[in-house]
This record gives C-alpha cells, sequence and structure tokens, in this order.
C-alpha cells in the first residue's frame, strides 16, 4: 500500500472515531507511520486531506455497494433496492461499521469547512440520484399510477439511514439501523405492493 493510501484510510479511522476536528495531523501520521513530511508532500493542509479523505470514503461505499448487493446485471430494479436494503442491514453488524463520513463531515463542518461541505452535498446528491433510478424503473413496472416521486423516496431513504447512524452513535447501538431499513423496507413494499 503506498503512503498516500495509508494517510487516506488512517484518516478515516480516525475521523470515523473522533470526527475531523478532533482528528490531528500528528495523529494520522502516527496511524499511518509516516512523518508529517510524507503528509504535506500529498496534501496542502488538514482541508485538503479532509476533501480527499470525504471522496475516498464514498469511492469506498460505492465499491461495497456494487460488489456486495447491486449487480448491474440484475434486470428487476425493485429487487436491487431490496438488496441494497439488505446490505445495509447485514453491514450493520458489522463491529468496523463506524458509521458514515460524509454524515460525519456534514453535521460537524457544514458552517466551518464550505469546500468540504459541497463534496459532502455532491456525494449524497450522487447517490440520491443513482437510488433514483432504480425507484423511477421501479414504479414503471410495478406502480406506475403512485404519487410518490422516486427522488424523494431516494432521499428519504438517505435520510433514515444517516439519522439511524447518530441515534446508533448517541445509544452505542448498532441495531437502531436494523430497524430502521426494516421499517423503511416495509413501506417500500407497501408502495410497490411487493
Amino acid at each position: 500500500m503506498d503512503k498516500k493510501t495509508k494517510i487516506l484510510d488512517s484518516a478515516q479511522i480516525l475521523m470515523l472515531e473522533k470526527g475531523f476536528i478532533a482528528s490531528t495531523v500528528d495523529d494520522i501520521c502516527a496511524k499511518a507511520g509516516v512523518t508529517k513530511g510524507s503528509f504535506f508532500y500529498y496534501f496542502k493542509d488538514k482541508e485538503d486531506l479532509g476533501k480527499s479523505v470525504a471522496l475516498h470514503f464514498a469511492c469506498c461505499q460505492q465499491e461495497m455497494i456494487q460488489e456486495g448487493c447491486c449487480p448491474q446485471d440484475e434486470p428487476d430494479p425493485l429487487k436491487r433496492i431490496y438488496n441494497l436494503l439488505d446490505l445495509v442491514y447485514e453491514s450493520s453488524n458489522d463491529p468496523k461499521n463506524k458509521g458514515c463520513l460524509i454524515g460525519i463531515f456534514s453535521q460537524e463542518l457544514s458552517e466551518s469547512h464550505p469546500n468540504i461541505r459541497k463534496i459532502c452535498e455532491k456525494i449524497f446528491n450522487g447517490f440520491i440520484a443513482e437510488l433514483k433510478k432504480d425507484f423511477t424503473q421501479a414504479k414503471e413496472k410495478y406502480a406506475p399510477k403512485a404519487s410518490f416521486k422516486p427522488e424523494e423516496l431516494a432521499e428519504y431513504f438517505l435520510a433514515t439511514i444517516q439519522g439511524s447512524l447518530i441515534l446508533m452513535r448517541a445509544k452505542k447501538d448498532n441495531k437502531v439501523i436494523q430497524r430502521s431499513v426494516k421499517q423503511y423496507k416495509e413501506y417500500v413494499k407497501i408502495l410497490f405492493g411487493r
């Protein structure tokens, strides 16, 4: 693994545990086993690292989703949606699951670091747009006369998960995510009648 990736991975771990502000450059370098000189070779400053870590985290999450549950060769859009919900449900059992860095950054940095906030917004909007595609196709196939809007349903899923992650951290209870995903899935089943 190259030094830049070590720094990104170490920063991601620390920032998921402690947040952006409490994770110092010294802490990140120590965890990555690199010098500060190496850090500043790859990153202009901590904000530059924050932007890169957000994109790195989003890329890792996208890979997990594509590999774990939503192969593009699955023809049924509703099945792709249920696969995603099942993956989120199952991943909440993983003790390494410490939450969503994009959600943490959005809460912690929205006022103080507008450039990182914009990256978080772009990442969230990209996720919503992808999920909207599946909801649009599923609506056309199974519920063409339903009044719900696919984009709002996708946004609702993201809001449900992010809210669950906040409660998970506050209560130290990963089962919050499972309960929320289960309720959301039941709601989707009602909307689509299957």
